[in-house]
């Protein structure tokens, strides 16, 4: 987790010269409020103290903001999204409802993080404050923002700073992030920063969420949604079903058939990875690989490949004889390639 201490020096290298007026607005408590949180019995008290904290990380984030830039309100509709997306859903999300409530009952209190849109004047692109900005979209309301020139670095370590605080993007949300940014041929040092992981230089994880999402089919995945109490192990057991991250005709047509269930309609996004889990293991493994021996008579043997065994179907009408003949010569044929390997292996 990142601590306190630096993500106040990566949140000033972020927000330059905030006028101090604006920001009173947005973290300052009311005097009317402070003597409320000092009133009372024993349980106030103790609810004081926790106002208390909030007051003293309030006075950080004032520290932070006091060199930068005027907070201004932008039309939300002018603001897209970070050109790496870090969410699956974030409508979808079981807390935003409560989210927009608060914003629409107090207010948007901290400010979003943007940068201008080249060659779009009036328009920007959202670094951190994602939420903040669907919020204000829904309430068709202004959104407070600072405005920073950033490069796409500077913009992805930002959202670095956003997941560090928050913690909560699922673990399958992190993977497609990641492998996002991999793409776009970020170092695993950086895409460890840009969630939120730069002091537990983590890049070996950073290589499981790489390597797991680059298995999935991603409208998969999106199908399912966040699937928050997920983990890593059920995520690669999933992908261990899929070959060369694409569904099969025979896959696609279970998903499909799938969905229409009244199950899949009231399932939440947990419950909907356990249902496609089920749908297309169901006791069994990936389809066998077909291999097809052609013969000089026109006949075909043909050979099903699975991850552990191999089936021979021979067509005993065409080829009389030819099973018997295999298996009776079966114990020379295995010495003959076990010596072949030696020779090989020597």
């Amino acid at each position: 987790m990142t601590s306190p201490r630096d993500r106040n020096q990566r949140m000033k290298s972020l927000f330059a010269n905030v006028n101090a007026d604006d920001l009173a607005k947005v973290v300052t408590p009311s005097p009317a409020d402070a003597e409320k949180r000092r009133v009372g019995s024993a349980a106030v008290k103790s609810m004081d103290r926790a106002f208390n904290s909030i007051e003293d990380e309030n006075r950080r984030l004032h520290e932070q903001l006091l060199a930068a830039e005027s907070i201004i309100e932008i039309n939300p509709d002018k603001v897209v999204p970070s050109f790496i997306s870090d969410r699956l859903d974030i409508d979808g999300d079981q807390s935003f409802a409560s989210f927009v409530e608060g914003i629409r009952e107090a207010g948007q209190k901290l400010p979003i993080l943007v940068r201008p849109l080249p060659g779009r004047p009036g328009h920007y692109q959202v670094a951190y404050g994602h939420r903040r900005l669907r919020a204000c979209q829904i309430l068709k309301r202004p959104v407070r923002a600072v405005v920073k020139d950033l490069s796409d670095e500077e913009l992805i370590i930002s959202q670095g700073i956003e997941n560090s605080e928050r913690l909560n993007l699922s673990f399958i949300e992190q993977a497609l992030f990641a492998l996002r940014l991999k793409d776009k041929g970020y170092s695993r040092e950086t895409i460890s920063e840009a969630l939120g992981r730069k002091e537990q230089k983590n890049v070996a994880y950073i290589s499981f969420l790489t390597n797991t999402a680059a298995a999935l089919p991603e409208n998969l995945v999106r199908l399912i949604g966040t699937a928050p109490a997920v983990g890593r192990p059920k995520w690669e057991k999933l992908s261990s079903l899929i070959r060369d991250r694409t569904l099969t005709k025979t896959q696609n047509e279970t998903i499909e058939a799938l969905t229409q269930r009244d199950a899949w309609a009231s399932a939440d996004s947990n419950q909907r990875f356990s249902l496609v889990m089920e749908a297309l293991d169901n006791g069994r493994r990936p389809e066998a690989e077909l291999n097809e021996v052609s013969l000089d008579d026109g006949n075909v043997i043909v050979a099903k490949r699975s991850a552990n065994t191999t089936t021979l179907v021979i067509p005993e009408k065409r080829i009389p004889g030819l099973s018997a003949w295999l298996l009776k010569r079966m114990p020379d044929l295995v010495e003959e390639f076990r010596a072949a390997e030696k020779g090989d292996n020597a």
